[in-house]
């Protein structure tokens, strides 16, 4: 038995067309090879924060909220990062930078060949002014992997008896969704 049947008399019906067929056979594979060339190092080192990201993600929302079987949830990476809190939290100061990692990360999920526009990284920027006043980040991508390892930093729950020293300190911070 085949696993594909009548694909004989599917191939034969096309014969006489076969030129035009393989013309446009060439066009597409050029474009193939053409997305194919993209350097994809990039893609990877962007899916690599934010899946960094995401376990530290995971672990601070189970914690924060309560919540025994967080996994069985499924929520997404956008609703996890819904779920940070904008204020009195640690979490907060990251939370625009996380919300526009992951639109980035989406893009390039859709657009192998994307291209990242400074304005798209203006929160990530902004925590790492903040967080690593003293460090140049000689790339967009270097950027994104710094901001990811201050990310996992502000999402780490700390000990018990450092919780409201930070509580404390961040009572008045307050953060909003990064601009589109």
């Amino acid at each position: 038995m085949n696993d594909i049947e009548g694909i004989e008399k599917a191939v034969a019906a096309l014969q006489p067309h076969w030129q035009e067929i393989e013309a446009d056979f060439r066009y597409h594979n050029e474009r193939f090879r053409k997305l194919l060339a993209v350097d994809h190092e990039p893609i990877g080192r962007i899916l690599r924060a934010h899946l960094v990201i995401e376990n530290f993600l995971d672990i601070f929302l189970t914690i924060f909220y309560v919540i025994e079987e967080f996994d069985d949830l499924r929520l997404t990476f956008a609703q996890k990062a819904k779920l940070l809190p904008s204020r009195r939290s640690s979490a907060a100061f990251v939370r625009p930078g996380i919300i526009q990692l992951n639109a980035i990360r989406n893009k390039f999920g859709h657009e192998i060949d994307h291209s990242i526009e400074n304005h798209n990284l203006s929160s990530i920027y902004e925590v790492l002014r903040h967080a690593r006043p003293n460090v140049k980040f000689p790339s967009q991508i270097e950027a994104i992997e710094g901001f990811a390892a201050v990310a996992c930093a502000f999402l780490s729950v700390p000990p018990k008896h450092l919780q409201g020293l930070f509580m404390k300190a961040f009572a008045e911070v307050r953060s909003f969704n990064p601009a589109a």
